[in-house]
């Protein structure tokens, strides 16, 4: 497993989507309590960012056209599939993904739109 770091724990703000690359997949991050959602990070609908997006209830809202995603599934509700859900974890005061996990969804899920 290639482990990759993303950001400093105690630096995510709740609640608020913060955008990273990895291995050229947007994802984006959302803390939430003492817990944390890694999501790919493109909305399914246009392919807008999301961490450009804002948080109302438990969902990460488009600034697009509104597409919701649940922030801590990835779940929409609507007529798209679901955010991919990429495995994160705390260790040494940061957080951490597995870049393989990332690049293999990538692999088998390539960005539809022009970014």
């Amino acid at each position: 497993m290639k482990k990759i770091k993303l950001y400093p724990w105690a630096e995510l703000e709740q609640r608020v989507p913060v955008q990273a690359v990895v291995e050229g997949t947007d994802l984006m991050i959302i803390r939430y309590g003492e817990e944390v959602s890694v999501l790919y990070g493109r909305c399914l609908h246009r392919g807008v960012l999301l961490a450009n997006g804002v948080i109302v209830g438990k969902k990460v809202v488009c600034n697009w056209h509104g597409w919701e995603f649940r922030y801590d599934t990835g779940e929409s509700g609507q007529r798209c599939p679901a955010l991919k859900k990429f495995k994160a974890w705390i260790e040494e005061g940061y957080l951490w993904v597995d870049a393989d996990e990332v690049v293999s969804w990538s692999e088998q899920n390539p960005e539809p739109y022009q970014v």
